[in-house]
């Protein structure tokens, strides 16, 4: 039987200093160049390329929470899924009503993921920011109002706040047809992400489209936050790291080690071999 593992990155694989363990990466870079079929599902975009890369990843891998799929041999985002005009539109007037512009992604088949923000409401926002200008695949632009056309292909909008602060915004959000808007808290502050995209882009709509392409008989899954409940429901395994949060160990089918243990890894270890 032909199974695919995809793995979540911050939280899960990741430890809590957001860094892969080298007994993590020599386990799992092991068993790649074994045969083991495993890739990785994250909200992140080209921040998460480096683990790509590290592990040796040979397959195509899901980002911004299924938006893009990355494909290591092209060296490119080959999938995007973007959202609608109108329904970008409206996301844009909502957030100008509560005075909390986001970070707005463009996506660009030849420049990449360009990057539009007004100002950075916080240190979190800051640091977010400093981690990832002047990178590849990815450009950030400070402009006085974001604007959005026809032309634009807008891909996600992302902002970090206090839970009390994205809570309306979000639940005004949920009512603007052909979108998902996702909160949660971040992994590494009492902070909490709010991110934005196309209803038909999810990690498990992603993460399927991987399996279809793999010819994969059965997916198996890992996470530990509520961006990944929905990737886990719909594989045909869904594993949560110890430290998940209460609701993805409640419906995951299995629990294992701690991300800072090397829950993953020791897991695959085991399955494998």
């Amino acid at each position: 039987m032909k199974t695919l593992f995809v793995s979540d990155l911050d939280g899960t694989l990741l430890d809590k200093k957001a860094s892969l363990t080298e007994r993590s990466e020599r386990i799992i870079k092991t068993l790649i160049q074994e045969g083991l079929l495993f890739t990785v599902a994250t909200a992140r975009s080209q921040s998460g390329l480096k683990y790509v890369d590290s592990l040796g990843i040979r397959l195509p891998s899901v980002h911004l929470n299924g938006v893009l799929i990355y494909d290591r041999s092209r060296r490119s985002y080959t999938d995007c899924t973007a959202m609608d005009t109108a329904a970008a539109l409206e996301v844009m007037r909502i957030l100008k009503d509560f005075d909390r512009m986001s970070f707005v992604y463009k996506f660009d088949k030849d420049c990449g993921i360009n990057v539009e923000f007004e100002r950075l409401s916080n240190e979190v926002e800051r640091n977010f920011f400093e981690v990832r200008k002047g990178t590849d695949y990815k450009s950030f632009r400070q402009t006085p109002e974001i604007t959005v056309s026809d032309d634009d292909r807008v891909i996600y909008f992302t902002m970090v706040d206090r839970y009390e602060r994205l809570l309306p915004i979000c639940e005004e959000i949920r009512k603007v047809p052909g979108v998902k808007a996702t909160l949660y808290r971040d992994n590494y502050t009492d902070m909490f992400f709010l991110e934005v995209f196309s209803v038909r882009a999810t990690k498990a709509a992603g993460v399927l489209r991987l399996k279809d392409l793999l010819g994969a008989d059965r997916v198996v899954t890992f996470g530990d936050n509520l961006n990944d409940l929905e990737m886990l429901r719909s594989s045909d395994f869904g594993i949560a790291v110890g430290d998940a949060v209460d609701e993805v160990k409640k419906q995951a089918d299995l629990v294992i080690g701690n991300s800072f243990e090397d829950g993953v890894a020791e897991y695959l270890l085991g399955a494998w071999r």
